[in-house]
């Protein structure tokens, strides 16, 4: 039997990718890039780099500053600079953030190797194509048990995309795979702390580690996956036949067609972009009455909420997982912005008014394998004084495949959170045809 490890790392050595699949790819980095960029001067990010200069210098650049580390260092700052604000992208089968772990692991690995933008293109989508069907084959058990699925199934691959740019041959790269398995780890329980952007860092460094150790020949047992006491079994939910499929799935079709990526429009946890949606749609309705507002209720999935434990929260990172404090902001000025978080929206009145009027409720998930169920979608219910109830859902938040920000919508949101051009961000988007893939990005701040 062909373990589930060889059988991506073959896959990872010589697939590729669709022309399909390119236009995701460079939107995606894109849009990752300018939250690096956002995030670079954060104090986690600054923190970061503090630590990790003191453990020995280096020449990779760390992105929007004239810093630098060693390579597998700098791929853990920029990672953790573009997860800071919880503004990058994320996947549904996996539940993972996979370009903010895998662009700063392959432009570190650049820094080591040289590569064009398409060779860049080729590893990502790889990257992407092995994190998302290890979701399949873990299921979203994974991440209910409180595993951090981007520090987890991100570093494996991360390990796979970095040994396919550095043109690892197959049974490398299932080495750097397999290796990665035993540093994937993060926990759930540490969002809304430094912790959560630093599990992101600690994947993208894993997976730059893990392919040069393979490529120095360092080794991993090939069942590391599979085997009932091994990843699959300890982190999930193990099934040899689930495992089988995945096999059978891999590239047929990619995952980045099949399923997308969700791209955020703002700065917060994922799960609160649902309620963040349908309080845009009725928000019409309501903005001359805020005054009026005597109850907010609001349910959703079980398995989202529990990673929203901030009802009240008291600092930046808390309200970023708070579904009542993001619920008021997009109710009353129609978003969130890096300006707002800044500002403390959370203790800004009308916000403070309207948060101890929300309640949220917990259901139990209809369907436990989907992350967005169009059956099992958010509710909203605003009661007034009068009496009168404006009721609304959402299935899709704004951001995700079915329900797309526009292109002036990811420009508006790249200029807004890098102060730099619109012109600059389309001209960012023309990476792939880059013959220097790390000497273009690291133009663009310029």
């Amino acid at each position: 039997m062909i373990v589930l490890v060889h059988a991506m790392a073959r896959f990872a050595a010589t697939a590729a990718p669709p022309p399909s699949v390119h236009a995701v790819a460079a939107q995606a980095v894109a849009d990752c890039f300018g939250c690096i960029l956002a995030g670079a001067h954060s104090e986690v990010a600054q923190r970061a780099f503090a630590a990790y200069s003191r453990l020995g210098d280096g020449s990779a650049p760390i992105l929007g500053t004239v810093q630098t580390l060693p390579a597998s260092y700098a791929a853990l700052a920029n990672a953790v600079a573009g997860h800071a604000w919880d503004l990058d992208d994320w996947e549904e089968p996996g539940n993972t953030h996979p370009t903010v772990v895998l662009l700063p692991a392959l432009l570190a690995a650049a820094h080591l190797k040289p590569v064009s933008g398409r060779d860049l293109l080729a590893a990502y989508a790889v990257g992407c194509e092995i994190i998302m069907r290890l979701g399949e084959a873990l299921t979203l058990d994974h991440y209910a048990r409180g595993f951090h699925s981007t520090a987890t199934l991100g570093g494996i691959g991360a390990a796979g995309a970095v040994g396919r740019q550095l043109g690892l041959d197959d049974a490398q790269i299932a080495q750097a795979m397999s290796i990665a398995t035993s540093r994937a780890v993060g926990y759930t329980v540490q969002f809304g702390s430094n912790a959560k952007p630093l599990q992101a860092g600690f994947a993208a460094q894993t997976g730059v580690e893990a392919a040069v150790l393979a490529a120095q020949g360092a080794t991993g047992q090939a069942q590391v996956i599979d085997h009932p006491r091994g990843f699959a079994g300890l982190l999930g939910a193990h099934d040899a036949d689930r495992s089988a499929r995945t096999r059978q799935r891999l590239g047929s079709p990619w995952a980045l067609d099949e399923y997308g990526l969700v791209l955020k429009p703002w700065p917060s946890c994922g799960y609160t972009h649902r309620l963040m949606t349908a309080a845009l749609s009725v928000r019409d309705q309501v903005l001359h009455r805020l005054d009026q507002i005597v109850r907010i209720q609001v349910w959703m999935p079980d398995f989202h909420y529990e990673i929203l434990p901030f009802d009240r929260p008291m600092t930046r990172n808390e309200a970023l997982f708070s579904a009542p404090a993001c619920l008021a902001q997009a109710l009353i000025t129609g978003g969130l912005t890096l300006a707002d978080s800044a500002a403390g929206f959370w203790d800004i009145d009308p916000v403070t008014r309207l948060i101890p009027l929300t309640s949220v409720a917990s259901e139990p998930a209809r369907d436990p394998n989907l992350n967005y169920d169009p059956l099992q979608p958010d509710r909203l219910a605003i009661e007034l004084r009068s009496g009168e109830v404006i009721e609304t859902t959402c299935a899709y938040p704004l951001g995700a495949p079915q329900n797309p920000m526009s292109p002036d919508q990811l420009a508006d949101k790249f200029q807004d959170i890098t102060t730099l051009s619109r012109s600059c961000f389309d001209h960012l988007l023309q990476w792939p045809d880059a013959p220097d893939a790390a000497k273009y990005f690291q133009e663009i701040p310029r």
